[in-house]
């Protein structure tokens, strides 16, 4: 019987490559982390930093929308739905560009609805007594609360 062996040598030129894209090739350099890694949008953030790889209007580099239930800056620390930080969203805020007025809040002497009930300075104030036959001493039976004497 005969023996039959066959050796192949592979040479490749040195400095050529194989057309084929290496992951370097298509990787996008991490923004904030140095990382590489895919970048499946396009917007220059990749995978590992976008929050979604997806939508190009979606990364660490966009300015938060208010009110689009969209983290479009990446941050979830970036309130979305109440903007000015005191705890309560648009949709039981009086005036969600003032942490100082919303529903609940302490009512002071400042001309504005702090406590979101529609009333202005309401039972805010100091006390006043009418003092109808303008002796200078008000009339203890007749009173009213109020941020000014009347």
């Amino acid at each position: 019987m005969l023996q039959l062996t066959l050796t192949f040598l592979l040479v490749l030129p040195l400095g050529c490559g194989d057309n084929v894209e290496d992951s370097a090739d298509t990787a996008t350099v991490g923004v904030e982390t140095g990382d590489t890694g895919f970048d499946g949008d396009g917007d220059g953030y990749n995978a590992a930093i976008d929050c979604d790889d997806g939508n190009s209007a979606v990364n660490p580099g966009e300015a938060e929308v208010p009110y689009d239930g969209v983290d479009n800056d990446c941050d979830e620390l970036t309130p979305d739905d109440d903007l000015d930080g005191d705890g309560v969203g648009v949709e039981e805020d009086c005036n969600d560009e003032d942490a100082a007025v919303y529903p609940g809040a302490t009512e002071v002497c400042d001309e504005r609805d702090n406590d979101c009930n529609d009333e202005i300075d309401d039972a805010v104030g100091d006390t006043w007594f009418a003092d109808s036959d303008e002796d200078g001493f008000g009339d203890p039976d007749v009173s009213t609360q109020s941020c000014e004497g009347a």
